[in-house]
């Protein structure tokens, strides 16, 4: 029963260090994916540039393609040379069109993108911020839970030499699949870890505390107070 108490003991102070660092932890989360969608949107960012400048060459090419076409229309005067400029200078427009939809379309996105990645970086200080301070803030509580645990698996360990280690490997193995009961009273007939009536005869032998007995449905060591029973 001993040993127990100090177990559940310390699956409480595992408890509350857990809900100590909880928060940290989720604002590093938090951190850690703002961080990844704003690297992945400044590579995007990057690249769209490269595209946006390329197609503002070829724009401007194509501009001066048509410039140029249409200074030899105004030297040519053979019919069917200067349809087959125009059919050029059409085709090329077109081209155009083409390429400043894709222009349009890339600056807006990038509009979206940069509002973005602002609202990311600004997301990223301020939790970084509140990480710190957070940070800070329970350091000395963790250090004091950690403490608390140390001091008791220390008594733990000396405790858990004074039992058999059979019976102490059976109790681990009963501790982590009851929820943190292996020990249970028996009163009134009844195992108090799983309200089972017990048979008359085991619960006589429990009473006589002269062996180690278990529950037949829960497997759970069980021990006796005189007491108990008023």
């Amino acid at each position: 029963m001993s040993l127990q108490t100090i177990d559940r003991d310390l699956q409480e102070l595992a408890d509350s260090l857990a809900a100590v660092t909880q928060g940290v932890d989720r604002l590093r989360e938090e951190i850690g994916s703002a961080r990844s969608e704003l690297e992945r949107l400044t590579e995007e960012h990057k690249q769209a540039e490269v595209a946006r400048r390329h197609l503002e060459r070829e724009l401007a090419e194509g501009e001066a393609r048509i410039r140029n076409t249409r200074m030899r229309q105004n030297l040519i005067r053979n019919e069917k040379e200067l349809q087959a400029l125009a059919h050029e200078v059409e085709s090329q427009k077109e081209s155009n069109q083409r390429q400043e939809a894709e222009l349009l379309v890339l600056m807006e996105a990038a509009d979206t993108r940069a509002a973005r990645i602002k609202e990311l970086t600004a997301l990223i200080e301020q939790k970084s911020a509140e990480s710190t301070a957070a940070e800070k803030e329970i350091a000395g509580k963790a250090e004091e839970l950690k403490e608390s645990m140390r001091k008791r698996r220390d008594e733990r360990d000396a405790l858990a030499e004074q039992i058999d280690e059979t019976l102490r490997q059976r109790y681990d193995v009963i501790f982590s699949r009851r929820g943190g009961v292996a020990v249970a009273l028996a009163r009134a007939g009844t195992c108090q870890g799983c309200r089972m009536r017990l048979p008359p005869q085991l619960y006589n032998e429990i009473q006589r505390l002269d062996d180690i007995r278990y529950c037949p449905n829960c497997q759970r060591i069980l021990y006796f107070e005189p007491n108990s029973e008023s």
